[in-house]
């Protein structure tokens, strides 16, 4: 990508000229994971708003929503472990705080959004009518929302080691994706098509009884005899079928979540991207001192 940003100073104004200098200065810093060591891997570019999944012998793209404003997605590298289904949301402090603390002692909030309130010493669920707004702002008390359909974690996470308490996952509300502006979450990254990535992640050679199960516990249609049967078979009371929790994935896969206002795709096209948490502006003044 170096070079061909390097190719592009030639014939351009200052005004591009400026962005292809900082994009340059970002080549020039190095990321925690040799990409070529692996057979696959995830690249998140956070002004594309876009996920590129890259194997063997082709790649997967989608779109996501990252952090907003003033909850940025953080930059990172890091090597994606697991992948949990039907997920529990433990609501940040932030959170807490700045929307939820105020509901307290309703119990109609807590049970329209599925949220349940436990002691953080003892795990104990304590009443919704019992808790207080100034007790939810103590810290002393964890509020999760429970797992399954419509939960904001959507079907499923995508788990890795990181500083920032972020992940990939689905998400209750697919409509982002149809906006051009997808800086809209508190700083995970909600991918659009969960269980297409799932599936990358997992090993080619498994099962499609597996993958149906994975269809069947994320709420999906079944696509095997097998799984098709399973379903006629429940009774009417069963909503969502259990049948994958917790995946693994094996070996694990690096996930780099970075920041390029021109960037080279994997399919080779160089693609320019709008500055949206400003960070050209601030490297574009660390640059001046450097500039001929």
């Amino acid at each position: 990508m170096y070079s061909r940003l390097r190719q592009m100073l030639h014939n351009t104004n200052e005004g591009q000229r400026q962005k292809i200098l900082v994009n340059m200065e970002r080549c020039r810093w190095r990321d925690n994971l040799n990409l070529q060591a692996y057979q696959k891997y995830v690249v998140v570019n956070v002004p594309a708003f876009h996920l590129w999944a890259v194997g063997p012998d082709s790649v997967m793209d989608m779109r996501v929503a990252c952090g907003a404003v003033k909850t940025k997605t953080p930059l990172l590298s890091s090597l994606i472990s697991y992948m949990q289904v039907n997920p529990e949301w433990m609501i940040p402090m932030s959170i807490i705080n700045n929307d939820v603390a105020r509901h307290g002692g309703d119990s109609g909030y807590f049970s329209r959004h599925r949220y349940y309130i436990a002691d953080r010493k003892t795990g104990k669920h304590i009443s919704p009518t019992s808790v207080s707004a100034a007790m939810l702002r103590s810290g002393n008390y964890r509020v999760v929302q429970e797992g399954g359909a419509g939960n904001s974690l959507g079907r499923i996470v995508f788990r890795f080691p990181n500083n920032f308490s972020v992940y990939l996952h689905d998400t209750s509300s697919p409509g982002v994706f149809q906006r051009d502006d997808r800086a809209v979450s508190h700083g995970c990254v909600r991918v659009q098509r969960p269980f297409d990535l799932a599936v990358f992640m997992m090993e080619a050679d498994s099962d499609e009884w597996l993958l149906d199960k994975l269809r069947i516990s994320m709420g999906m249609r079944p696509e095997t005899d097998r799984g098709r049967d399973y379903l006629d078979q429940l009774p009417p009371s069963v909503k969502t079928p259990q049948l994958v929790r917790s995946i693994s994935v094996s070996p694990r896969v690096p996930i780099i979540i970075t920041y390029y206002t021109i960037f080279l795709t994997p399919d080779g096209s160089l693609r320019h991207y709008p500055d949206v948490y400003g960070y050209d502006n601030v490297i574009s003044e660390m640059l001046k001192p450097f500039a001929g």
